[in-house]
């Protein structure tokens, strides 16, 4: 299930796992300090092949982190190797896809507004 106007997500893993994700702009800037990178080179990395598993991983666990949930990146790693590269890597692509159309569409979440002020 995807609610495009708080940019949540529920993602699904193997053996029935799933979390509630989220893409606000606060993860999408954990992201960019987490790689060290602009988010927009991020998703241009993905899409050239060039992201690391490491940031595949780091990428699935701050979202998931922001869509309310205390997981670990091992718990993620586990995850992401019974689930293996290919699923990763769509899922990671889905996640930024939903977090460009959260910031196209300018909603921001009460805590944002807040941090702007």
């Amino acid at each position: 299930m995807t609610n495009l106007l708080k940019a949540e997500k529920t993602i699904n893993f193997p053996n029935n796992v799933s979390y509630k994700a989220r893409m606000s702009l606060e993860i999408m800037m954990q992201i960019e300090s987490a790689i060290g990178t602009s988010f927009l080179k991020v998703a241009q990395r993905l899409s050239s092949g060039e992201l690391t598993l490491t940031e595949i991983i780091t990428i699935i666990t701050l979202s998931i982190r922001g869509g309310g949930n205390n997981i670990e990146e091992k718990d993620i790693r586990k995850l992401v190797s019974e689930m293996g590269l290919t699923n990763a890597i769509a899922m990671t692509g889905d996640l930024l896809t939903l977090a460009l159309a959260e910031s196209d569409s300018g909603n921001l979440s009460d805590e944002e507004k807040k941090s702007e002020s």
